[in-house]
């Protein structure tokens, strides 16, 4: 399990800003001249270059020619399975740093971070300051990985991306099991009886009413997926071990015709998708498992007594036509899958 943090290197003083600035101008064209090599001679396979290949005058560390090496054939790699194949350039805009360079320092003063870069060449080192916040201080329990990305965005800022890693026995083996309901009109409801996202049909008719791929419609989205991310992080899960949620791979699947075109459109913007792999990454940051079950019939079977009639079901009301038993429909839903689950395992409900 790996996580990324992005920290800023946009501290240091002028002369180390320009001294790895050189560095990234020297890397980029190196890998450049990797990657004329390699499509001269059509080489789209294999893990590195070998010795004679990494021949160029570059005053880069014979680390850093493999290292670029490395980059180069996987760019290279990349144009293997089309069928019309265009040499690429590199950009320099990500540069791929392993152990060998890069190691990364705690602090004690304003910079709480420091970075080290070595082996490049010139027996040039850099001592870079950075800050943590608030993303970097979540991974606090995490096992920070030595390798990291060395990245140059379009305004010429300098950043690192790197990489925390987190066992799966580190998952929570105490505490309650608790079944997930997602829906268009509620982001979840739970079978504790949690409610969240219950303003996501809004964002979502906003989308719709948006002009597709414009400044609004972009806007709407991006809208839209940071209220279902504030949603997923308020869910307090302390006391929670692991949570049962559909798996809804096809819930779209074989729509289009048989449902009012109105309808459909807003049903595109219901990112299920999106929320699963957040509500994911959330539960493994907290330790929390996440289970998938079957949807097959979750919304018809009553919770009560297994009746399943696709008129128990009325909207937002579950009302059984056998048993009479009646609750809110996402709710009842809720309940049927994390039986699903409990049943499957034979895991008894307290």
């Amino acid at each position: 399990m790996i996580r990324k943090s992005t920290i800023n290197l946009n501290y240091g003083n002028t002369a180390k800003e320009n001294n790895l600035i050189e560095f990234i101008v020297e890397y980029t064209k190196t890998v450049n001249f990797y990657i004329d090599k390699l499509w001269e001679k059509q080489i789209f396979s294999g893990r590195f270059l070998s010795k004679d290949g990494l021949q160029t005058e570059s005053w880069l560390s014979e680390r850093a020619k493999q290292c670029a090496g490395k980059q180069a054939l996987q760019i290279v790699k990349s144009q293997r399975k089309k069928k019309k194949k265009t040499k690429p350039t590199f950009s320099g805009s990500s540069i791929e740093l392993d152990s060998r360079f890069i190691e990364i320092q705690q602090g004690n003063n304003s910079f709480d971070i420091w970075i080290k870069l070595s082996s490049l060449g010139k027996k040039i080192i850099f001592i870079l300051p950075s800050k943590k916040h608030y993303h970097f201080n979540k991974f606090t329990n995490w096992v920070m990985k030595k390798s990291a990305r060395l990245r140059v965005r379009k305004d010429g800022e300098i950043y690192l991306d790197v990489y925390f890693a987190k066992k799966e026995k580190d998952k929570k083996q105490e505490g309650k099991i608790i079944g997930l309901d997602c829906g268009y009109k509620k982001l979840a409801v739970l079978s504790d009886g949690v409610r969240i996202g219950e303003d996501l049909e809004d964002k979502i008719e906003k989308i719709s009413r948006k002009k597709q791929k414009g400044k609004a419609f972009n806007r709407a989205l991006t809208e839209r997926n940071e209220y279902i991310d504030r949603e997923i992080k308020s869910l307090d899960l302390k006391e929670v071990k692991a949570i049962v949620a559909e798996d809804l791979k096809l819930v779209k699947h074989g729509t289009k015709g048989k449902i009012r075109k109105e309808f459909n459109n807003k049903l595109q913007r219901w990112v299920y998708r999106y929320f699963l792999n957040r509500l994911e990454q959330h539960c493994e940051v907290v330790g929390v498992q996440l289970h998938k079950v079957d949807p097959a019939y979750t919304s018809q079977r009553c919770s009560a007594c297994g009746y399943i009639h696709r008129s128990n079901r009325n909207g937002e009301k579950f009302k059984c036509r056998s048993c009479g038993y009646t609750a809110d429909a996402d709710y009842n839903a809720s309940l049927n899958i994390l039986n699903r689950w409990l049943q499957k395992h034979m895991v008894s409900v307290q």
